[in-house]
């Protein structure tokens, strides 16, 4: 009070006429923009440049220093910048300008003298630019995702093995603690959110793994090396499935592509009207498996094609030939209990599968007729890399046929259901492959059941039958 008074005690008399000179201090204003002296993020800001040019240059530095994230033990340090961290010069340099020009003449003249004396710093103002800030999260979500585990159920050892929840990064929470924190010299953590597993100890706690309500059973030579493979893993990858009542489940979806990645191996496999190799040849074979037990278990078969030729191991129309991802095995669970897939091998060369978790319908009957029969041809392909006069049957011929199946089901409730169906194998040739000096009056006789000579084959096979099924 006494400064101030002195203040207004010399400008009043300093403005009284005729009283001689009188000696009057007026104390210096605030300049403008910037009163002399401030800092600005801790750096004075030099006299003579504009402020905004110099926040500017120093922008690069400011967004260069280190965040640090964390969840639990793990760090990720990244700059700010590569985080969306920006410096917003327009409202740092508005704070800096409100210092000694806002508020009354003494606030004024108080907070310029402060400024002169080095004693007033302005804060970096931040802002977060959410695009580049969801973008860096995103990057960073895979390193935290921790994947659910369903339960299972143990069929040898009769147990039930817990799911376990996963866990994946959340963006929209994680933006929030950066938005907050986007400047803090202490780690900023990151936040995740539960991923339930899809199958619970809950989900499985009503499956009667002890009732048996269908099994089927197929034969495989353990001597073809690949395809005994294929098929022992499509049978693991099968295990296990559960089908909840109601749901409807796809072949393909759990045994995966068949790919050498994913374990498959080569083996034979039908290519149009040909037996040619390629990667998977066997998986068929459990697919059909699956579609006998299911017939007999009284499931419904929402989707299912025949291959293009009987198969061996099963009965005409109980075959399901698949083709990731294109051809597929679907069946849906009638019942009001979930079903569970067991399938596995009990002995070398046998495939067993069973629909284990009500008890089985009273009676089921399969029958099938045949409608038309088409006799094949002999195909003779000219290969130029046989030696002279080599000559050997690279395929046998099967006739082609229509079969219409009739499954008939009698439920334990007095129900009687009957489904038919259709299966269409075509009639694929007798191949044999020649050396070019070759005459075909030197081959065998033609089969019973041919009807004659398709002809010769350009070496490339360029004139063989589309590839279907």
């Amino acid at each position: 009070m006494k400064r101030r008074f002195a203040i207004l005690l010399s400008l009043a008399i300093g403005s009284m006429a005729g009283l001689g000179a009188v000696a009057v201090v007026v104390p210096q204003l605030p300049r403008s923009p910037l009163v002399e002296g401030l800092a600005v993020g801790g750096e004075r800001v030099p006299e003579g440049i504009s402020a905004d040019s110099w926040l500017r240059d120093r922008e690069a530095l400011l967004t260069e220093r280190r965040l640090t994230l964390r969840y639990g033990e793990q760090t990720f340090e990244a700059t700010r910048a590569a985080v969306g961290v920006r410096v917003d010069r327009a409202a740092t340099l508005n704070r800096a300008q409100d210092v000694g020009h806002r508020g009354s003449i003494w606030t004024k003249l108080e907070e310029a003298k402060a400024a002169r004396r080095g004693e007033v710093n302005v804060p970096i103002v931040y802002r977060l630019d959410g695009d580049v800030a969801r973008s860096y999260l995103r990057r960073l979500a895979p390193k935290l995702a921790v994947a659910p585990v369903d339960a299972e159920i143990d069929l040898a050892g009769h147990r039930i093995i817990p799911d376990k929840a996963g866990r994946q990064l959340d963006i929209p929470a994680s933006l929030e603690e950066l938005l907050h924190h986007k400047t803090a010299d202490e780690p900023i953590d990151l936040i995740t959110k539960v991923v339930p597993a899809k199958v619970t100890v809950h989900d499985l706690g009503d499956i009667a793994v002890d009732k048996v309500l269908a099994t089927f059973e197929t034969h495989y030579s353990i001597y073809k090396k690949g395809r005994s493979a294929n098929v022992e893993l499509a049978t693991k990858n099968l295990n296990g499935l559960v089908i909840r009542p109601g749901a409807v489940v796809s072949f393909n979806d759990r045994v995966g592509p068949r790919t050498t990645e994913a374990g498959f191996k080569q083996a034979p496999e039908i290519v149009g009207d040909e037996l040619t190799i390629g990667i998977g040849g066997g998986t068929c074979q459990v697919s059909s498996t699956l579609h006998g037990a299911a017939l007999y278990g009284g499931m419904d078969v929402v989707s299912r094609k025949s291959h293009s030729r009987p198969s061996s191991y099963t009965k005409l129309g109980l075959d399901a030939t698949v083709a990731y991802p294109r051809v597929d095995l679907k069946l849906r669970n009638p019942f009001r209990f979930p079903i569970i897939i067991h399938a596995f091998i009990p002995k070398p060369g046998t495939l067993r599968i069973e629909l284990l978790g009500g008890e089985a319908v009273k009676e089921v009957k399969y029958v099938y007729g045949i409608s038309s029969i088409e006799e094949y041809v002999r195909r003779i392909t000219v290969k130029p890399f046989l030696k002279p006069g080599r000559k050997f049957r690279k395929q046998k011929g099967t006739r082609g046929m229509d079969v219409f199946s009739t499954v008939t089901i009698h439920y334990q409730d007095g129900r009687k259901v009957t489904k038919r169906y259709y299966s269409g194998y075509r009639a694929t040739p007798e191949v044999y492959w020649v050396a070019p000096d070759v005459d075909d009056e030197t081959l065998p006789p033609l089969p019973a059941h041919a009807k004659g000579i398709e002809g010769h084959l350009d070496a490339d096979g360029s004139d063989v039958y589309p590839t279907a099924g």
